[in-house]
C-alpha cells in the first residue's frame, strides 16, 4: 500500500520516449515541482502532462464448488505491485515520460490453489497477505541485490553494475547501475534526512531511470540529469492527506480502500483533482471554475439519479460499490487512456478498470455542459448496471437502450426524476421502418456486433435499442401492447438465474410475436412516442 512519503522511504522516476525520433527534443529537466506526498522536490521531466496510472484490470472468474456457482474479482500480482509503488507520471510532447514511483517491497510471488491463470490473477486480500511478509520489505538498509531486483521488476531491465557517484549537500550517497539496455539509465540515491531529535540520518533508496529512445546522446541525458535534476533533490514536508485545495468538496461517501487507491493515483498530479458523493469519487483534470462548477452538480445529482435506475431495475444484490467518474479535458488525453478500439467514443464504461471515463465536451457555453453531463447519464447507468448486475454481462440491446432512457432524465424538486426523450428520437423517426426491421437483429446481437458497420449503423442500433426501451416501460400499459408489459421483468430475472445475457434474451421475448411486437412499437411511435412524462419517484 502506498503511503505518504517520509525521509526514510525510497522513490523511484522513470523516463522514457516513447518511439519518438525527433531530433533536438531531448528530455530536460527544468522545473522543480514538490511533491508532498513523497516528501520530495524534484526537477520533473520539461513541458510535460500529468498522466495518471489506469487502476489494474479487474478479471473475473466463476468459481464452481459442486453445484454451486461463484463470481470472484482477481487481478495481476505485477499489476498490483506496480500500482502500489507508482506515485507519478508526466509525458512531453515528444513522448518522454516520467514516473516517480516509492520502492517499499519487493514483488511478491502469489499462487492460487484454487485458480491458476497464466497470467497470476489473484484476489486482492491474497495480494495483500503476500506484500506484507517481513523479508520482502525494502528498509532503509537493503543492499544492492535488493535494489537491483527492485530495479529489474519495475522496469524490465537487468543491471548489470554499479559506479558509485559524488554526492550534493542534500544527498546521503548515490549509485548508478549500468545497464545492458544501452538505451536505458538507471540511478539510487539517498537523502540526507533528519530524526525527530535533529540528527542527520540517511533515508531510504530512491531510484531513478531514464530510457531514452529519441536522438539524444546517452552520456548526455545522463550529465544533464545528475547535473540538473538529482544534484538538487530536496526533502520537504510530508502532507498531512487529502487531495489539497483542488478538491471542491465531498459528499458523504465513507472512506474505503478502492477510493484510498484511487485518489492515490493522481495525489501528484498537478491540474488532477478529486471529489466524492455518496457511492461515487470525481476524478478530473478540467482546470476553469465550469468544469469545478461541473462536478459540483453531479456530485448533488448522480447519486439521487443511481436511485432512480435501482427503482427501474432493481439491482440483484443490497452490496453497493464505490462509482468511480474521470473526465478528461482533451482528445488526446482521452484516446491515450482508453486505447484504440474507443478512441472514437466521447464515453465509456469500462469494466475492466472499474471506472467511467468521459471526454469533457468544452466549458464554453452551457450547451458544452449539457452535452457532458448526457454523456455522464448515459455511461452512469452502464456503470449502475455492471453492479446491480453482480457483474454479470447483459444483453447490449438491453444495456444501450436504457443508458439512452437515462441520459436524458433531469432532477426535479423533491428527488423526483423526469426522464424525457433522448436526441436519439431524430435519428429513430428518420428511420422508423428501418429501426422496426431492426429489433430483432439487435437482440441477437453481442457488444462487438452492436458497435461493428460504422457510424450510420451504430446509430441505428442505438436508436433502435432506445426506442425498443422506451416502448416497453411507457407504451405497455394498455391494449394489444399491454401482452409485452414483462418481457422486460422477465429478462430481468432470466439473467439472474442464468447469468447469460442471451439465454436471458431468448425466454423474454420466447412467447412474443415478433411481428405483431414490431407493428405494436410502429404504432407507438407514429403515435407521439413518449409523450406523456415518465416520473421516478
Amino acid at each position: 500500500m502506498l503511503i505518504p512519503m517520509n525521509v526514510s522511504q525510497g522513490l523511484l522516476v522513470v523516463v522514457a520516449a516513447a518511439g519518438h525520433l525527433m531530433v533536438g527534443a531531448m528530455p530536460s529537466f527544468q522545473a522543480n515541482k514538490e511533491l508532498p506526498n513523497l516528501g520530495l522536490r524534484v526537477r520533473i521531466l520539461g513541458n510535460s502532462t500529468p498522466e495518471p496510472l489506469p487502476q489494474p484490470q479487474v478479471h473475473t472468474y466463476t468459481i464452481t464448488r459442486g453445484e454451486e456457482k461463484s463470481q470472484q474479482d482477481r487481478l495481476s500480482v505485477y499489476e498490483m505491485w506496480y500500482a502500489s509503488q507508482h506515485a507519478g507520471q508526466w509525458r512531453d510532447a515528444a513522448g518522454n515520460v516520467m514516473i516517480i514511483a516509492q520502492p517499499t517491497v519487493l514483488l511478491p510471488e502469489v499462487r492460487d490453489a484454487i485458480v491458476r491463470s497464466a497470467e497470476n490473477h489473484v484476489t486482492r486480500e491474497a495480494y495483500k497477505q503476500a506484500a506484507e511478509a517481513p523479508e520482502l520489505a525494502l528498509g532503509e538498509t537493503a543492499g544492492e541485490a535488493a535494489l537491483s531486483a527492485w530495479l529489474e521488476a519495475f522496469t524490465g531491465v537487468k543491471p548489470t553494475g554499479v559506479e558509485k557517484l559524488k554526492v550534493s549537500q542534500n544527498l546521503s550517497n548515490a549509485l548508478f547501475f549500468a545497464a545492458g539496455d544501452t538505451k536505458t539509465l538507471m540511478w539510487m540515491f539517498r537523502m540526507k534526512g533528519r530524526t525527530s531529535g535533529g540528527k542527520v540520518k540517511p533515508s531510504a533508496w530512491y531510484a531513478v531511470v531514464i530510457r531514452v529512445n529519441d536522438a539524444t546522446p546517452v552520456q548526455k541525458v545522463r550529465q544533464d540529469f545528475e547535473r540538473l535534476a538529482l544534484a538538487n533533490a530536496a526533502t520537504i514536508a510530508p502532507a498531512g492527506g487529502g487531495s489539497g485545495p483542488k478538491d471542491p468538496g465531498k459528499g458523504n461517501g465513507a472512506a474505503s480502500d478502492s477510493r484510498d487507491e484511487i485518489i492515490r493515483t493522481i495525489k501528484n498530479m498537478d491540474g488532477w483533482w478529486y471529489a466524492e458523493a455518496a457511492d461515487y469519487i470525481f476524478i478530473s483534470n478540467i482546470r476553469g471554475a465550469a468544469g469545478k462548477s461541473l462536478v459540483r452538480e453531479l456530485q448533488n445529482t448522480l447519486p439521487t439519479l443511481r436511485e432512480a435506475f435501482a427503482k427501474v431495475v432493481e439491482p440483484f444484490s443490497d452490496k453497493r460499490e464505490v462509482n468511480v467518474v474521470r473526465i478528461v479535458d482533451s482528445k488526446e488525453a482521452y484516446a491515450t487512456y482508453v486505447g484504440e478500439q474507443l478512441e472514437w467514443s466521447v464515453g465509456c464504461w469500462m469494466p475492466s478498470r472499474r471506472e467511467l471515463c468521459i471526454l469533457s465536451q468544452g466549458e464554453d457555453s452551457r450547451d458544452d455542459k449539457e452535452k457532458t453531463v448526457m454523456i455522464i447519464r448515459h455511461e452512469a447507468f452502464h456503470q449502475y448496471l455492471f453492479y446491480a448486475s453482480d457483474g454479470r454481462i447483459d444483453a447490449t440491446w438491453y444495456n444501450e437502450g436504457h443508458a439512452g432512457f437515462f441520459e436524458a432524465a433531469e432532477l426535479k424538486a423533491q428527488k423526483r426524476v423526469e426522464v424525457k426523450e433522448s436526441n436519439k428520437k431524430r435519428t429513430l423517426m428518420e428511420n422508423l421502418d428501418a429501426a422496426a426491421q431492426n429489433i430483432p437483429l439487435i437482440l441477437d446481437m453481442d457488444h462487438t456486433q452492436f458497435y461493428a458497420g460504422g457510424d450510420q449503423k451504430r446509430s441505428l442500433n442505438y436508436a433502435t435499442a432506445w426506442g425498443l426501451v422506451c416502448f416497453l416501460h411507457c407504451g405497455t400499459s394498455t391494449g394489444k401492447a399491454a401482452a409485452y408489459a414483462k418481457v422486460l421483468g422477465n429478462y430481468r430475472q432470466a439473467l439472474k438465474t442464468s447469468r447469460d445475457a442471451k439465454a436471458a434474451t431468448q425466454e423474454a421475448f420466447e412467447d412474443v410475436d415478433m411481428k405483431a411486437l414490431q407493428n405494436a412499437f410502429l404504432d407507438f411511435w407514429r403515435k407521439g412516442g413518449m409523450s406523456k412524462r415518465f416520473w421516478i419517484e
